[in-house]
């Protein structure tokens, strides 16, 4: 329901195409709506399963974006002479993280089987000529909210060099695959609304590239995997009203790869709620966001030395991932946060960079230095000779900055951080020219994930918790997997539970 019990627009369920205007009608054994990693995870699963599946989907190619996909444990791991990791006690921490608001089932079972959905896709992707590597993560003591465990898997080769980007080329590969193994894809052809018989989900209507209507059959199931809803001003207004205007208006561009505004309309969440399925308990649906990298020493971090607000006050203990820091930016004046450090501060801490691989060379002090140098010339950042010189460049009043400053290096020199106990190994005196400067303020918000009531094995539910037949999803749209914020303490964990739930959907609903 909308403000005053009045139902959203979105909650009323279109009315059906004329069949004199639905031209043509299709039959598969599994009707899968959309294609980006999950969906098309899901169609070849199915297909190897003996299954024949039609992925119907608004864009025109494979959709993807980034390339970190998360496993416990792979082959590739084992062959870089990584133990098998016991992550019980982190999981216990991320379920505090998100308040014990998410399914842990669905955590479980991604990280029971993870493993064998990263080795599945490895062997499809090495096929196609790509490489499978480890991405660089964060190292730190593991109860840190900063540390991340190993299992970033990241997808190289044709042109991409740079982990955590390749995931294009997967898609591209997981796709050729698919029509190669005898599986049909209509592109450009938007599903519009599902049909049921008999209580049973049997038929997905979608209109086509001319603006024709089909009707696709499907025997046993349709796995929607139709991605987010932040695009939609409505449903953002309902499930996640406190970053609605975070999120810029996006077109009906289905084939946008990276981007950081709005992405799609959730259609396949209303069709999932025309269907007669309930919404997630988890409120409000969690955001995919991260803050300003400038300035950071970790692959998924911020900068760790000394912030401050608008006013030029320290407001934090600086021990935190890039997400935590756009949250935390967020509730100072104005939005508003700031970070100082001296040139020692490029040999006083260990650099590395994003988007590099596991075990690859840490950043040099002097090619730290030159980057700074950079986004200095670049107007990224500020630099000058003295810290009044950084903090009027940054606009910040002197008086207090100063301050701070002065307080914050007598912390450092004690070697104890009594106004917010950041860890002794953090502190690092501003003390040596030139000095520099950033804003924290700017965030980036990717996505939103959540939708549809979901059980463990993928199954869309009703009000009641029972599956609603012949309804299946996977990807970012499923219910109760994140609750508060998605906070990169598991880089590519979505991904993850987008390949994970993705192959094992597939293989599930022809044992269904």
């Amino acid at each position: 329901m909308s403000a005053y019990g009045k139902p959203a627009s979105f909650e009323t369920p279109p009315e059906p195409i004329p069949e004199a205007q639905i031209t043509r009608t299709l039959s598969a054994d599994v009707a899968v709506v959309g294609e980006g990693l999950a969906g098309l995870c899901a169609a070849l699963s199915a297909r190897q399963a003996g299954a024949e599946v039609t992925i119907v989907t608004a864009s025109a190619r494979p959709v993807a974006r980034g390339g970190s996909v998360f496993a416990a444990y792979s082959r590739i791991m084992a062959a870089h002479g990584m133990p098998r990791q016991n992550l019980d006690d982190f999981f216990l921490e991320e379920f505090a993280a998100n308040s014990f608001q998410v399914d842990q089932r669905k955590w479980y079972a991604l990280l029971d089987h993870s493993e064998e959905a990263m080795n599945w896709l490895a062997d499809i992707l090495e096929k196609e000529g790509l490489e499978v590597v480890l991405e660089d993560a964060n190292e730190d003591d593991h109860h840190s909210p900063t540390w991340q465990p190993p299992g970033t898997h990241a997808f190289v080769g044709k042109g991409v060099t740079r982990a955590g980007t390749g995931m294009a080329l997967a898609v591209a590969a997981l796709e050729k695959t698919f029509l190669a193994v005898g599986g049909k894809v209509l592109h450009s052809t938007p599903a519009k609304y599902l049909e049921k018989r008999s209580g049973r989900v049997s038929a997905v209507v979608a209109q086509g590239p001319e603006g024709e209507y089909l009707r696709l059959k499907a025997r046993k199931a349709i796995i929607l995997a139709t991605g987010d809803f932040s695009a939609n001003r409505e449903m953002m207004a309902k499930y996640c009203p406190q970053y609605a205007g975070e999120f810029t208006a996006a077109g009906d561009d289905y084939d946008v790869g990276f981007a950081v505004r709005g992405l799609y309309r959730g259609e396949g969440q209303q069709m999932a709620l025309w269907a007669g399925a309930a919404w997630q308990r988890t409120w409000p649906c969690a955001v995919m966001i991260q803050g300003s990298r400038l300035g950071t020493s970790m692959p998924y971090g911020s900068h760790r030395g000394l912030r401050l607000n608008r006013r030029g006050e320290r407001y934090c203990n600086e021990d935190m991932n890039g997400a935590y820091t756009a949250f935390t930016t967020l509730r100072e004046p104005g939005g508003k946060a700031f970070a100082i450090w001296g040139a020692n501060y490029a040999r006083e801490t260990v650099f590395r960079a994003h988007g590099g691989r596991r075990d690859g060379p840490d950043l040099t002090p002097e090619q730290v230095l030159a980057g700074w140098e950079d986004q200095a010339g670049k107007g990224q950042i500020v630099k000058g000779d003295t810290v009044e010189a950084v903090a009027e460049a940054l606009g910040l009043p002197a008086a207090e900055t100063l301050a701070t400053v002065r307080r914050y290096n007598e912390l450092c020199r004690a070697g104890k951080d009594t106004d917010f106990h950041k860890k002794p190994k953090y502190l690092q005196e501003i003390r040596e020219a030139p000095f520099y400067g950033c804003s924290l303020s700017d965030r980036l918000f990717f996505t939103v994930l959540g939708g549809p009531r979901t059980n463990a094995r993928m199954q869309v539910c009703d009000a009641e918790d029972e599956p609603i037949p012949g309804l299946w999803c996977v990807g970012s749209m499923v219910g109760d997997m994140y609750a508060n914020c998605y906070n990169f303490r598991i880089p590519g964990q979505n991904y993850g539970a987008c390949l994970t739930f993705g192959y094992l959907t597939g293989k599930r609903v022809m044992e269904n």
